[in-house]
């Protein structure tokens, strides 16, 4: 058992409850001070009661994405109204509640279970404590969190991507039955379409490469080599180069994506098949986008879909300040000496993980970064025009201040963007907790725990032992002596076990290839750069992260409560300041949003909020 799951952990699992309950409790403090449908929940308000009056043919063609939070919003109401009778109207407090429901109980219900998945993690721990500490802060996510008390399509979206996600490792574990297994896929990456237009490429671009990437590999061997002629032809022989994250180089990312393009060649059949779900939903969406003459619903004119390159640039810092507590230590420990770093702090990576940007990729991505924001840099007139959305100060600041500013920029973007990535890699074994004892002799050994070279000397020396009637009697042959294992080598021995199965759970170059084309092709799509646009790619990159590194100077046997102690808090100081720091956010935004309210010249005595 590792340290994540020592006291100090299990505690902070049964305060998520507690912490959950924070939830309703902002969505009753929105309801006080904001009662009325505000800024989108104008729109989205009036549709979900015309729904409610079983108005099926109404809609606002305002809106820009399909019915099902309003259908969500419906099924629940519905369950409500026959268990105790109300709610008979649905009001905006009403309709705000069916979001809280969503954030509070459903989204950790159903992340829990796929951060399980992922991990390959039983969960057996009661009820109480069955949600996990990453949960909760996932759930605390600052725009998750502030749209969790307003009527917005966001949270929904999110469950149904990831409930999907669910079927999907169902469908490729072939547990159980392939029919149900598919049938449950389809229906919640259809839900998931019926939510947002964008939710295609987490459905069929993002789950879809998963399957291609999980088919190859059972198909295939791993490749050692690395140079490009040996990726190309180890491809069409069947061989794999996918190369640990921690390990990688820009290089290996282009290599890795050759390796896996070259042999989906050699089983075209095999990869469309295990498709074929991934590829019904996407002709599906491909259905609709033909029937509606384009992907948004209303409003067409103010979202017209292009080619807005630079949101892959402004990912990576909104990143980093919402992740900077899980990412500031293993960043430290990639670029300071160990002599600098604080016993404390030291993980004690490897020094073939210890690597910062090398010279050739900056050489590529930086100018690559320039030319983004010289020729790509869009401001929709949406941002620059509402100076309600945070977003509107820091375009501001980008383009406002000074011309050289934004091009200052991309050194930002490029240091966060390595980060990000690098974090995918931020691992190192897990410590044993295993009795004190330690062997200090060996058993005997069976004869096929004996050398194979050790018992054909033994055969061959009785072979040759003279054959004469005055021979003494036949000796059989004793094995070779043992020596014993010594209590430092049966350590070494476990920590090399200990170290190839975690190693077996690292996550690879693959992954990432695939998250940042679904996160490319989901926001550069997108002319208006909003926050709420990244929250799945956020969830799915939290999701994926290893657990927290454990300092190598704890990473040992225990010798007593306070060694284990200690380690535990080490191990699980970066998600107790990841909740500080949401907690904070989400007060500090939260006030600003209720109490700090100011008015526009043009709409006297309408209060207008600040928010994300």
């Amino acid at each position: 058992m590792s340290s994540s799951e020592s006291n100090l952990s299990r505690a902070a699992r049964y305060a998520v409850p507690f912490a959950l309950v924070l939830i309703p409790v902002w969505r009753a403090k929105v309801n006080a001070e904001v009662p009325e449908p505000y800024l989108d929940e104008v729109f989205h308000v009036p549709q979900a009661q015309a729904y409610w009056a079983h108005q099926w043919t109404h809609w606002d063609p305002k809106l820009t994405t399909p019915p099902g939070l309003y259908l969500w919003s419906y099924l629940l109401c519905a369950v409500l109204l026959a268990i105790r009778g109300s709610p008979t109207k649905l009001d905006t407090e009403a309709l705000r509640a069916t979001n809280v429901a969503t954030t509070a109980v459903f989204l950790p219900w159903r992340l829990q279970a796929l951060s399980d998945a992922v991990h390959s993690v039983r969960n057996s721990r009661q009820a109480g404590a069955w949600i996990s500490h990453t949960v909760l802060n996932i759930c605390l996510f600052p725009p998750l969190f502030f749209f969790s008390g307003l009527y917005y399509t966001d949270i929904l979206a999110l469950l149904a991507v990831v409930e999907a996600y669910n079927w999907d490792l169902k469908l490729a574990s072939r547990k159980g039955y392939t029919v149900v297994s598919t049938f449950g896929f389809l229906v919640f990456g259809l839900a998931a379409l019926v939510c947002r237009q964008t939710n295609i490429f987490w459905v069929a671009v993002f789950l879809g490469g998963l399957q291609v990437v999980r088919t190859i590999r059972s198909h295939s061997k791993t490749l050692q080599s690395s140079d490009l002629p040996s990726v190309f032809e180890g491809g069409m022989r069947g061989h794999i180069y996918d190369p640990l994250v921690s390990e990688a180089s820009l290089g290996d990312y282009f290599k890795a994506a050759i390796s896996f393009a070259v042999s989906s060649l050699r089983h075209p059949i095999t990869v469309v098949g295990y498709l074929l779900p991934h590829i019904i939903i996407l002709g599906a969406f491909g259905a609709f986008v033909l029937w509606n003459d384009g992907v948004v619903l209303g409003h067409k004119e103010f979202h017209t879909a292009g080619i807005h390159l630079a949101q892959m640039l402004y990912i990576w810092p909104y990143f980093v300040f919402f992740s900077w507590p899980i990412l500031i230590i293993p960043v430290l420990n990639l670029v300071l000496p160990r002599s600098v770093l604080p016993k404390s702090l030291n993980y004690g990576f490897p020094e073939k993980q210890k690597k910062l940007p090398g010279i050739l990729a900056c050489l590529i991505v930086l100018p690559t970064m320039l030319a983004i924001v010289h020729f790509n840099t869009i401001v929709h007139p949406f941002t620059l025009a509402d100076n309600r959305h945070y977003v509107f100060y820091v375009f501001r600041l980008l383009l406002g201040v000074h011309p050289t500013i934004k091009y200052a920029a991309v050194v930002v973007y490029f240091l966060c963007g390595w980060s990000v990535i690098s974090a995918f890699g931020f691992s190192t074994p897990q410590f044993l907790q295993v009795p004190a004892t330690k062997p200090t002799h060996a058993t005997k050994p069976t004869e096929k725990e004996v050398p194979k070279e050790t018992r054909k000397q033994t055969r061959a020396k009785a072979k040759a032992a003279p054959q004469n009637g005055n021979q003494q009697p036949e000796q059989k042959p004793q094995p070779p002596k043992i020596q014993p294992i010594s209590p430092e080598a049966f350590e070494r021995m476990r920590e090399t076990l200990a170290q190839r199965k975690a190693q077996e759970k690292e996550t690879r170059v693959s992954f990432v290839l695939v998250w940042i084309a679904a996160t490319a092709l989901s926001l550069v799509t997108a002319p208006l750069v909003e926050p709420r646009y990244f929250i799945i790619p956020w969830v799915m990159w939290r999701l994926h992260l290893p657990p927290s590194p454990t300092p190598a100077a704890l990473r040992k046997r225990f010798a007593n409560e306070g060694e284990k102690f200690r380690a535990d808090v080490a191990t699980n100081f970066p998600k107790f300041l990841e909740t500080v720091w949401f907690i904070l956010i989400n007060v500090v935004t939260g006030y600003v949003f209720l109490y700090k309210g100011f008015e526009w010249p043009q709409e006297p005595g309408k209060i207008q909020r600040f928010m994300w």
